[in-house]
């Protein structure tokens, strides 16, 4: 976690200093390969997208217990999207698809139908 000492005003512009806290980049590097080495190999186009999510709520619950912080939601948001696209991706190929980016649609509604979480 990057720990920064930051200057911020309160409604009666008065002057405070606070630490903010958000990932670095070694951990959202580490997050982004745990998720491409799941889902890029070509043996893991036989497992359903049930079984993906499932698999990847366990890591987003645990990576969003131990680094969300009121601060940290530009790059959450960043790694959500990464996911997403990693799994629009996956499913493009199991399907047999040259674009994949046509399946963001179909892969946003499985998700929310299956359940998978985020980290915001």
């Amino acid at each position: 976690m990057h720990h920064r000492k930051t200057k911020a005003e309160t409604s009666q512009n008065r002057v405070y200093y606070t630490t903010q806290q958000w990932l670095c980049t070694k951990a959202e590097k580490h997050i982004r390969e745990v998720v491409k080495e799941r889902l890029a190999p070509p043996k893991m186009r036989h497992v359903s997208f049930q079984e993906h999510v499932d698999w990847l709520n366990l890591r987003i619950q645990g990576w969003k217990n131990y680094y969300t912080t009121p601060y940290s939601s530009k790059w959450m948001t960043k790694l959500d999207w990464y996911i997403r696209s990693r799994l629009t991706k996956w499913y493009a190929k199991k399907r047999q698809r040259n674009c994949w980016r046509g399946s963001g649609y179909e892969v946003k509604s499985l998700s929310q139908m299956y359940g998978l979480k985020t980290l915001l």
